[in-house]
């Protein structure tokens, strides 16, 4: 019997939810914003950030991860709507790709270590930024928390690194 990849069972939750969902959320996200095309984008773009971000489901209420993901693009649009820009994102930090490639791997285990004695959102954002390599931005698109929080935390975990490393 193959096994099954974390992977693979997260993209089949995410295409088996759509097509059990998708029309109900429609309906529910049209009438939320007001008409039922504004609707549909929103939940498709729910949908995609869901496969965008699904390495980010540890596997604990699919139902829960990905009402966060809805509710975050809900707010957004709504934002959009009223001309507002919810976030002005700031480019340090946002294009690293891979946060802990220059470190060895002695030191990255040494700062996953260090990131378990943080509170479980800053474990949380911590891990999603190094481990999974989220930027602040993706991080606060798939969770409950704003870019600033994000931002911060990340910041201000790093140059306790700067002050450990260098």
């Amino acid at each position: 019997m193959m096994k099954v990849s974390h992977e693979m069972m997260t993209l089949s939750l995410i295409e088996a939810h759509y097509k059990d969902n998708h029309k109900r959320l429609m309906k529910r996200m049209g009438f939320r914003v007001g008409e039922e095309w504004s609707g549909q984008d929103v939940v498709q773009t729910a949908y995609e950030r869901a496969l965008k971000y699904h390495r980010s489901f540890n596997g604990e209420d699919f139902d829960r991860w990905f009402n966060t993901i809805v509710n975050n693009t809900l707010r957004e649009y709504k934002n959009i709507q009223k001309g507002h820009t919810t976030v002005e994102y700031d480019d340090e930090g946002e294009g690293d790709g891979t946060p802990c490639s220059m470190y060895p791997g002695r030191v990255i285990a040494q700062i996953y270590e260090l990131i378990d004695t943080k509170s479980p959102v800053q474990s949380e954002i911590l891990m999603l930024y190094f481990h999974q390599e989220y930027s602040p931005r993706d991080i606060s698109l798939m969770t409950p928390y704003k870019y600033k929080m994000v931002h911060q935390i990340i910041l201000r975990f790093r140059n306790e690194l700067k002050e450990l490393y260098e």
